[in-house]
């Protein structure tokens, strides 16, 4: 590694470690996987994955799982037990031999420090080293208890609790950390008595709790779990009090191998996907439609498996709901292309961002033969041409969004919405927070960037917070709604609440709305909006703070930017040069440009129709049109340092200036 220039000064000058708010830290982290799913489906699937991990045997014989609460009028805890397994491994590591690579045996250092992960060679299912702060999020006292017993016999007792700037662990070995662990639960629990792993949860919040009694928590494994408990029998058990169940395969979950009167099969195997300059292999895909009705939510659409867990799912696309939502199944994948999907992998374990190479040609595949299966099988009479129409607005619209936020990062001022009055401008920089607020996150679209929402997708991450600046607790109402102009379609929460003094509220939400056309039938400007009204005597009724966020369902937003639409055009052999253009621009009627490219063109005709590439094709040609636009400015930004009389530097900005914008068109930065 090349010597920093700062490396001669860290033995000269008195350093200071940098002070973490660790309270923050974890309610960050559990917000992140509150993104995606509840605590409580969050803390079995990273529990199970970590015992999975240590197995002794790849085909899990002899593994066993299990989750248990135990409850008396003082103390609740959760304990969380894999046996059949190697146990956590490994010495209690310094500070300075954290420096070092560790290796695969290094068990118990990883669980104690923080994203310290094994090498390539060496990688897990989990990998990423959070899951042992959503345990911390899931206990009211931030605090966790964790022992270990080896092949060797050896014990190991441990704890990790969180206070305002530390996250402070200990361990302690043999008999002393056996009589520890009997004083801190106060008898309840004995030291480990197998050999295996036990995490447990001190003081589990309520909604966890909730969940392990209601059947939900059982539910999640089962559907999270599915294949290892389907391929290898595995056992995975919830006990609470004298009463224990074990955890299977959903019901509804059924992998018929041939199609029948109400049931019909799509299955590949071993079929290779083109992903870049990778050969990407599929193992299995296996679709099922159901006709016997709508398949529950949590089982509906085609899931990506990796090393036997559910990641997330992909569901059909330009289909009614008839179809949509009586489709489920599974994909899976050879140990090669596990390991590269790995790398765009959500570090929740729960998404994988669809905008690189391989999770994207994955996503386009299932998406392509779902829409075989349902033509082919199911008679799906949706007009073709329709649905590539469909396909082909989808690219034009993400290729002219890319462009148009290059552009206005840059400042070139051109098309509707870009040049803002001064007053508003000046009004917007005097603009100062208020005391008493609402604080709403970005919603999660489709589609980066694109305020698009077309029938059988959907919007999450409807989230948001109350924050009281005051020095006074304010009484109020809170309300969440999703409204159709100024008709009110759906209420997510209303709720009367005291905001303490110089606090924040717990979140309300995430929600997730999806959109069928049977429950939304009206196309346009839907718009999330979040208000507080004061509840006290003094102001009743009064509106404290309103946010909103809009999007446009099966409806194109007004584009913002150089480009103000996108058109395509068809050319003859006899129409010369036209035959040879790939595209071009005009200038439009809202002081934008019009972006014209040509459907008969070689080069458009051999893109694939999905996605991404298609969307890339038109962005090419809207660089090249961009470059022309500003050589022909007077104030210019993208050729400002070039001579513009010099043909050759010209033309080399412009490459530079595409290959930039199809950068970080694939990385998702624009």
């Amino acid at each position: 590694m090349q010597k920093r220039l700062i490396d001669k000064y860290l033995n000269v000058i008195q350093m200071r470690g940098t002070v973490l708010n660790w309270p923050e830290k974890v309610k960050g982290i559990v917000d992140g996987y509150r993104t995606f799913t509840t605590i409580s489906h969050a803390v079995q699937k990273d529990a199970i994955q970590n015992g999975w991990d240590a197995r002794k045997y790849k085909r899990g014989k002899e593994w066993e799982f299990i989750f248990e609460l135990i409850e008396t009028k003082e103390r609740k805890f959760l304990l969380m037990t894999d046996r059949g397994t190697i146990g956590l491994t490994g010495k209690i590591l310094s500070p300075k031999e954290y420096e070092q690579d560790l290796l695969g045996k290094e068990r118990w250092g990883r669980f104690e420090g923080v994203a310290f992960t094994q090498p390539r060679t060496e990688r897990s299912i989990g990998s990423r080293g959070r899951g042992k702060f959503i345990f911390v999020g899931a206990s009211k006292e931030h605090t966790i208890l964790y022992d270990t017993l080896r092949n060797d016999g050896s014990y190991r007792f441990g704890f990790r609790t969180v206070e305002k700037t530390e996250s402070p662990i200990a361990a302690c070995d043999a008999e002393e950390g056996k009589k520890i662990l009997k004083e801190i639960t106060g008898n309840l629990i004995e030291p480990l008595p197998s050999v295996g792993t036990r995490v447990i949860i001190v003081n589990p919040v309520n909604e966890l709790i909730k969940d392990l009694k209601s059947g939900k928590f059982l539910r999640y494994i089962g559907e999270t779990w599915w294949e290892i408990i389907l391929k290898y029998n595995a056992i995975i058990k919830v006990k609470i009090g004298d009463k224990e169940y074990t955890a299977k395969i959903p019901d509804e979950f059924n992998l018929n191998y041939k199609d029948s009167e109400k049931i019909k099969v799509w299955i590949k195997k071993n079929q290779n996907i083109h992903a870049g300059y990778r050969e990407s292999r599929c193992k299995n895909l296996h679709i099922i439609y159901s006709s016997n009705g709508p398949i529950a939510e949590d089982i509906r659409g085609v899931t990506i498996q990796r090393n036997g867990m559910k990641i997330c799912k992909i569901e059909p696309k330009y289909m009614g709901r008839e179809i949509s939502e009586r489709i489920y199944g599974y994909i899976s994948f050879d140990q090669n292309t596990e390991e590269y999907l790995l790398e765009d992998e959500g570090i929740e374990h729960y998404s994988y961002d669809y905008r690189q190479t391989l999770p994207g040609a994955i996503k386009r595949y299932v998406e392509d033969e779902i829409l075989k299966f349902a033509r082919e099988k199911l008679g799906y009479g949706k007009d073709i041409r329709e649905i590539r129409r469909q396909k082909q607005r989808s690219a034009e619209r993400r290729a002219l969004t890319a462009v148009n936020n290059f552009s206005s990062a840059l400042g070139m001022g051109a098309g509707p919405g870009v040049k803002r009055r001064r007053r508003d401008r000046d009004r917007d920089r005097q603009r100062v927070a208020k005391e008493v607020r609402i604080q709403m996150d970005e919603l999660s679209l489709p589609r980066p960037s694109d305020l698009r929402v077309n029938y059988g997708e959907s919007v999450k991450n409807i989230r948001i917070r109350v924050i009281n600046e005051t020095d006074q607790d304010i009484y109020m109402q809170v309300k969440l709604f999703l409204r159709f102009y100024d008709q009110v379609c759906k209420e997510y929460c209303e709720s009367d609440v005291t905001v303490r003094a110089l606090s924040t509220t717990r979140d309300f939400g995430p929600f997730e709305e999806r959109f069928a056309e049977i429950n939304y039938p009206d196309k346009g400007r839907y718009t999330f909006t979040a208000k507080i009204v004061s509840l006290r005597d003094e102001d009743k009724a009064t509106k404290i703070d309103y946010k909103t966020k809009s999007f446009y369902l099966e409806d194109d937003p007004p584009m913002r930017g150089i480009f103000e639409r996108c058109q395509a055009f068809t050319s003859s052999d006899d129409k010369k040069p036209f035959k040879y253009w790939m595209g071009y621009s005009e200038s439009g009627s809202e002081r934008g440009l019009i972006l014209y490219y040509n459907l008969n063109h070689p080069g458009y005709m051999a893109v694939s129709e999905e996605g991404e590439d298609r969307a890339e094709y038109i962005l090419r040609i809207a660089g090249q049109e961009i470059c022309g636009y500003d050589l022909m400015q007077e104030e210019k930004k993208l050729f400002k340092d070039v001579e513009i009389n010099d043909a050759k530097e010209v033309l080399k900005q412009e490459r530079a200036v595409i290959g930039e914008i199809i950068y970080k068109f694939r990385r998702g930065e624009i």
